[in-house]
């Protein structure tokens, strides 16, 4: 574990001992049943984690990007589903904190500072996953506010959200240039859900589609000025990435690799030199991505780097920890053998879970272009 502060620390410690006595007993169950867990939210409500972000000035916690790391990391050891709950929802509040007026932050964290209001991000669209930038939901203006009208599918979390951050089109500029940002209220007359999707795992973590039927929206519940949704997603949002799908699939690998010690420990297996082996090859490529990520989170926050630089940076750790997660799973067959075949095997169910990782929140293709985006204009500045 790499140096920290008193206070990421104290979230840390605070954490594990939440999963060790009421996520952990349940996260087999979690990751099996395709329903909202109570359980796990309750257990995490009862800590505030949903307001872990939230700034000290209205009664939150202030985590920086290290602090909400360890809090992700450290649940998806046992529940990758439960961590996404408080991910997600931690990134709209950050959000907020962010691009928020003193009016928005005061009026919208008295009532958040609860610490128990699940809240979902929408983005992605049915036509546009990838290429955001042509998403067609809209907002038309009218008297006090905006309609908005349109679908939103992948939403984590489902229809058992408080509030949701959504990106709509409110102007006719060019792709991202005509994006606005809105907090829209679960229960706006014109939002509703699909049922759930059935996926091959995070089956604890509930995801649908989302259809906007000319909702009304509050003018004051768009963040930052009409026209600057894509600004929000980049600068704000893109950066969360570290601490929320990196976090998620490095906890992800740190449970699989758990599992597998406490196996080879039971059946005596670290005396035979080729299971040794591997399970030393899991540890290192574990706590290579655990660098990476602790390295990318203080460069978040210390807001010295260049945005292209962070860009790649949050793109490199979320590919490199969704890729070693998988890689992690794919090894403890080695290890445990059959029991990687049993549907309920708490590896197995993490092993599908790492497989999603790679593909949601900016799939590792798109980190990947990112990347070599970066890499072509930086050497085409040295020359």
């Amino acid at each position: 574990m790499l140096f920290l502060t008193p206070e990421q620390h104290d979230v840390h410690q605070r954490v594990k001992a939440l999963v060790r006595e009421k996520i952990a007993p349940i996260a087999r169950q979690i990751e099996a049943t395709p329903e909202f867990s109570q359980e796990a939210y309750q257990a995490l409500a009862g800590e505030k984690l949903f307001a872990l972000s939230m700034p000290r000035e209205y009664g939150g916690l202030e985590g920086d990007a290290t602090s909400l790391a360890l809090m992700v990391e450290t649940i998806a050891t046992s529940s990758p589903s439960a961590a996404l709950m408080v991910f997600v929802t931690n990134a709209v509040v950050r959000t907020i904190a962010i691009t928020g007026t003193r009016e928005q932050k005061k009026r919208l964290f008295a009532e958040l500072k609860s610490g128990d209001v699940p809240m979902g991000f929408c983005l992605t669209e049915p036509d546009y996953g990838s290429d955001a930038a042509s998403l067609q939901t809209k907002a038309e203006p009218t008297e006090g506010g905006y309609l908005l009208s349109g679908s939103k599918t992948y939403i984590t979390i489902g229809p058992h959200g408080g509030y949701y951050l959504i990106f709509a089109r409110t102007g006719p500029g060019p792709r991202a240039a005509g994006i606005s940002a809105f907090l829209v209220d679960r229960h706006a007359p014109g939002v509703s859900f699909a049922p759930p999707e059935k996926k091959m795992g995070l089956h604890g973590s509930i995801t649908s589609q989302m259809f906007l039927d000319k909702v009304f929206v509050p003018e004051n519940m768009r963040l930052w000025p009409e026209g600057d949704g894509w600004r929000v997603l980049a600068d704000v949002s893109n950066p969360m990435r570290v601490w929320g799908a990196a976090s998620l699939a490095l906890g992800t690998a740190q449970g699989v690799l758990n599992d597998c010690l406490e196996h080879a420990a039971r059946h005596r297996l670290f005396s035979e030199q080729g299971m040794a082996f591997v399970l030393a090859d899991m540890e290192m490529n574990i706590e290579a991505c655990r660098s990476l990520n602790h390295r990318v989170c203080r460069l978040v926050e210390d807001h010295r780097s260049s945005a292209r630089q962070v860009e790649s940076m949050v793109s490199m750790a979320k590919c490199f920890a969704a890729d070693t997660a998988m890689k992690v799973a794919d090894m403890a067959y080695n290890v445990l053998g059959n029991e990687m075949a049993k549907a309920d095997n708490a590896s197995a169910q993490l092993f599908r879970a790492a497989k999603g990782i790679q593909i949601f929140d900016g799939s590792n293709q798109i980190q990947r272009l990112v990347v070599a985006r970066n890499l072509a204009a930086k050497v085409r500045e040295l020359v």
